[in-house]
């Protein structure tokens, strides 16, 4: 109970620091206002007037009583715009961005609360991981990394939901597209045999229709089967369906900067390759899963036996098993170092519309070409979410498969404990002198509830949530690095067209 009192102290602390501390100093805040990134100004009416050659002092139209030209608009409204030529050589000013700069960009306030929200949790996660857990003890820490991951996919909806309000019909159908082809790519992979892509989802099954149908026969219900194996593997299918759509325009997006950063690095050959391992690194992560490739290779007598002259694998199961989750957070930490480079290369986007505009005939709004200027500082808290959203998902899924899973020795911890131990003290009532009496009907009650809430924790047990976060874990991952192939694949093929 001490130990649960630290856990719950800590997570008052946590909460303290997000409400009082946050707003103030923010990472969020420092990720893109710290002084690295620089955006493009968009060149005011006077400067077009003068490149383009525009006589100021005299118009065509109405002038108000300060000597302005007034036009009006199709809505009415004072319409002050006019025409320049695409080609006009115009040369957009540099400012680097500051904290106030980003405070009205769109998406702004989810950004920062979702960046935020986020260190606090992993904080309370390693920390409570580290010295304050116990087994047997409700892990409070695996409830802020749950609520990361509701947070992030929210916010991940949202994202997409902007592409469904637009006007455009193109984005909505690509959104679309994506998610039903992620749906007949998930029953593809799920009915993969295990011995060539190691979920532990036929596992999970298992133990949890064995271990349901025990509950409730204890319970008074008679059923042949709680849930078949087809209608387990579909429901994770419609899950993996719509979080390949959720990770399709930032897979896209990312694709694309990733292209920009290289060109932006070409006289820079170590950031090249550093864009290059970090664009690859997710297709290393989903083939640790592949078993032929992976377990059999670092696990297999003969090929340590070449390697070390010893007929003994090289690690352990364990050992592996901990390794590819722990490698996962190695490959975050890395896209959050090249955040800066990549969210340069989308700023850039402004300074290459105007360059395209130049290569064409004809004549522009003034408004229009400002606001294409505008538009994409307008949107950098959308691109950053872009970014990270993904790597919130892939890494709370990794928490919640480590302490879920099993996999730190007893530190299963969130709807699963000591079941033999509670087993028994659910059995076995205190009677302790020290025990306050109690009446008899009271005493059956709480027995009753105890061995029932021991048996459901039996239901959730360690290899249930291993498999389907495993699954969940490899998903988000190969997901996201095909949809970033595509980013590339698209974007390279729009540019050279």
């Amino acid at each position: 109970m001490a130990l649960f009192g630290a856990q719950l102290i800590l997570s008052f602390i946590a909460a303290s620091v997000l409400q009082k501390v946050a707003p103030y100093h923010s990472l969020a805040e420092w990720l893109i206002a710290r002084g690295n990134l620089v955006r493009y100004m968009y060149p005011k009416d006077e400067e077009l007037k003068k490149l383009a050659g525009i006589n100021q002092s005299k118009g065509r139209h109405r002038k108000n009583r300060h000597g302005q030209e007034v036009r009006r608009a199709a809505d009415g409204s004072i319409d002050n715009s006019f025409t320049v030529p695409k080609n006009i050589e115009l040369d957009l000013r540099l400012r680097v961005i500051e904290p106030f700069n980003v405070v009205v960009l769109r998406f702004y306030t989810e950004y920062r609360w979702l960046v935020d929200f986020s260190v606090i949790a992993f904080v309370v996660y390693l920390l409570t991981e580290a010295w304050l857990y116990q087994d047997g003890e409700l892990n409070l820490s695996l409830i802020w990394v749950a609520m990361l991951s509701g947070f992030t996919l929210q916010v991940l909806f949202s994202l997409t939901a902007l592409y469904f309000t637009s006007e455009e019909d193109g984005e909505r159908s690509l959104c679309i597209l994506f998610g039903f082809f992620f749906l007949v790519v998930a029953m593809a992979v799920l009915i993969v045999d295990e011995r060539i892509l190691e979920f532990g989802l036929n596992d999970a099954h298992g133990n949890f229709t064995h271990d349901a149908l025990v509950f409730l026969e204890q319970q008074g219900f008679s059923s042949k089967s709680p849930i078949s194996k087809i209608a387990f593997k579909f429901l994770l299918a419609l899950v993996a369906s719509f979080l390949g759509a959720f990770l399709a325009f930032p897979g896209l997006r990312y694709g694309r900067m990733h292209v920009d950063s290289l060109k932006y690095s070409a006289d820079r050959p170590f950031y090249q390759l550093l864009l290059h391992f970090s664009f690859l690194f997710p297709l290393f992560v989903s083939l640790l899963w592949v078993k032929p490739v992976a377990r059999d290779v670092l696990l297999s007598p003969k090929w340590a036996k070449k390697l070390t002259g010893r007929a003994e694998p090289i690690v352990s199961d364990t050992t592996f098993d901990l390794f590819r989750i722990a490698i996962i957070p190695v490959m975050c930490f890395i896209r959050v170092l090249l955040m800066t480079r990549y969210l340069q290369s989308y700023l850039n986007m402004a300074k290459e519309k105007v360059d395209e505009l130049k290569k064409e005939a004809g004549r522009i709004n003034s408004l229009e070409l400002q606001k294409s200027v505008v538009r994409v500082f307008y949107y950098l808290c959308v691109v950053a979410l872009q970014y990270v959203a993904p790597m919130l998902v892939l890494l709370s899924f990794t928490c919640l498969l480590k302490s879920t899973g099993g996999y730190d020795f007893g530190a299963f911890n969130f709807l699963y404990g000591n079941s033999t131990s509670s087993a028994s003290a659910a059995v076995e009532p205190d009677v302790s002198p020290a025990t306050p009496p109690t009446s008899a009907p009271d005493s059956e009650a709480a027995e009753q509830f105890k061995l029932t809430l021991t048996n459901l924790r039996n239901v959730f047990s360690p290899v249930l949530f291993r498999g389907v976060f495993t699954f969940l874990t490899w998903w988000t991952c190969t997901a996201w690095f095909a949809t970033s192939v595509f980013g590339v694949a698209y974007y390279n093929y729009t540019r050279g067209t």
